[in-house]
């Protein structure tokens, strides 16, 4: 499958849709689909807001294919690269602080890491591309 989208929140929304559409079509497990889902989500709201946060016409081009005991995934942009050209390190917060106490964000790339097999980043040019893999459950 490939996409390019506009980023925005609204089109994030519906390319996940499609995305999730074509992989349940192709019989991937419900498992693995809404672990696609947040993944995606969050990668691609990221870039959103991160990425394109002084830019409000940026697009995103997604790739994903089903192999054999997994689904890839790269994602590129031509937003501002990721500080330090490399990924976020999962940080580790305090989960038994109370609700109100509990941090705005921080979490994403921490669920990203888990949830997938495989992890990479990369700057080439004026583009960024993000690739990963999730492990079919029923692979």
């Amino acid at each position: 499958m490939h996409l390019v989208f506009p980023a925005s929140d609204e089109a994030v929304r519906c390319a996940l849709a499609s995305v999730m559409h074509v992989l349940g079509a192709l019989e991937v497990d419900a498992l693995t689909l809404g672990t696609a889902e947040i993944v995606l989500a969050e990668v691609a709201n990221n870039i959103v807001e991160h990425a394109y946060a002084t830019v409000t016409d940026g697009t995103i081009t997604l790739f994903c294919r089903k192999e054999e005991d997994y689904v890839c995934f790269e994602l590129s942009d031509h937003g501002s690269p990721l500080p330090g050209l490399k990924l976020p390190a999962k940080q580790d917060h305090d989960l038994s602080a109370e609700l109100n106490a509990l941090p705005e964000g921080g979490f994403g790339w921490g669920l990203i890491r888990d949830m997938t097999h495989t992890l990479s980043y990369r700057r080439s040019g004026e583009r960024n591309f993000l690739r990963f893999s999730i492990r079919a459950q029923d692979g």
